[in-house]
């Protein structure tokens, strides 16, 4: 690659804002220098989503996709990844799709897809792909068995199993018409604080969604009356919301790890939540800038009065899974008491 190209892929991956990261791409414009002081000593992960990882392994069966600008910027990411000597990581798409299916085989086949992927193609087929000057490139070979590893990707974890009980509560509080915004978002709070834990992108996610704010939508049918469409659109919430809570967990612990988590998607409304959630003054400043002063005064004397000393943790038990599917059963029968009787 020449100098005009490496220029070409680092300001195009900034401008379309698909890597993220708190401290080097807070809101999707990579830092070049914080990039390369923090590849100096740590190994950097991209992790994908699923949107990208499903483009990504239909690109590779097939050569080429609908879509040119999709084929553009999957070759974009792949180009960034191979020239940057990052390491690609689909375990959390992977874990979507098996949970969503409920098997273990099929997501274990794609990881073995993925490796091969990785491997098959040169980093100038990527790059003249994002470039727009090809429209198909060589199959890869599909793989006749699954990679051999131990992880369950049929296993729905704690995170997920929190968000989808969240998204309920949320569909709840969002139906009832009769509640103000603030009376909407002081209700959430008491109820996590009351029942779970509480998670930052979430509390964008919600805050947001209650006053309405440009791209942000709740849950897919989330106004049906068809309890199922509710309940997957619920998930597919949970799923978006996972992706940003399962990669903070990394972000916390970076100061103890080899490696540097960042987190690529091309999803509007993911990028709107990671961006306001670690934006300077966070999700308070969030908060404060979509209330009205008065409304943020009741709002922050909720959160005051639950945290630090005051703070009491929800009990979750020797098995948190089984609190957390009790948890999601009263969230799906308060749902259908309250809005699906109107």
């Amino acid at each position: 690659m020449d100098g005009e190209e490496y220029d070409l892929i680092w300001d195009t991956v900034s401008r379309l804002q698909i890597i993220f990261h708190p401290r080097i791409s807070q809101d999707g414009l990579i830092n070049y220098k914080q990039f390369s002081e923090t590849k100096r000593n740590n190994q950097v992960v991209l992790l994908l989503d699923r949107n990208l990882l499903s483009g990504l392994l239909n690109l590779a069966r097939h050569g080429s996709l609908k879509e040119k600008k999709e084929m553009q910027l999957i070759g974009l990411i792949m180009t960034w990844i191979s020239m940057n000597n990052v390491s690609a990581n689909a375990g959390l798409a992977l874990l979507e799709y098996g949970t969503n299916i409920k098997d273990n085989i099929q997501p274990k086949k794609e990881l073995k897809e993925f490796n091969n992927i990785l491997e098959f193609y040169p980093v100038m087929i990527w790059l003249r792909l994002a470039q727009g000057r090809l429209n198909e490139i060589p199959i890869c070979p599909l793989p006749a068995d699954p990679f051999m590893t131990k992880s369950n990707y049929d296993e729905e974890d704690d995170h997920l199993l929190m968000h989808f009980a969240t998204m309920i509560h949320t569909v709840y509080l969002h139906r009832r018409q009769e509640l103000s915004p603030v009376e909407k978002m002081i209700g959430f709070l008491e109820w996590s604080y009351k029942n779970l834990r509480i998670s930052e992108n979430t509390l964008t996610y919600v805050a947001m969604l209650f006053t309405n704010q440009e791209g942000i939508k709740a849950p897919k049918n989330s106004g049906s009356s068809d309890i199922h469409k509710v309940l997957n659109g619920c998930k597919n919430q949970a799923w978006d919301l996972n992706y940003l809570s399962n990669w903070s967990c990394f972000h916390y612990a970076e100061d103890s790890l080899d490696q540097v988590f960042m987190f690529a998607t091309h999803d509007t409304q993911l990028k709107r939540i990671f961006i306001n959630t670690y934006n300077k003054g966070g999700v308070v400043a969030l908060i404060q800038a979509v209330y009205s002063k008065k409304d943020f005064q009741k709002i922050f004397e909720v959160i005051h009065n639950n945290s630090g000393p005051n703070r009491v943790k929800a009990d979750f038990g020797e098995n948190p899974k089984s609190y957390f599917r009790c948890l999601i059963d009263d969230g799906i029968n308060i749902l259908k008491n309250h809005c699906l009787n109107d």
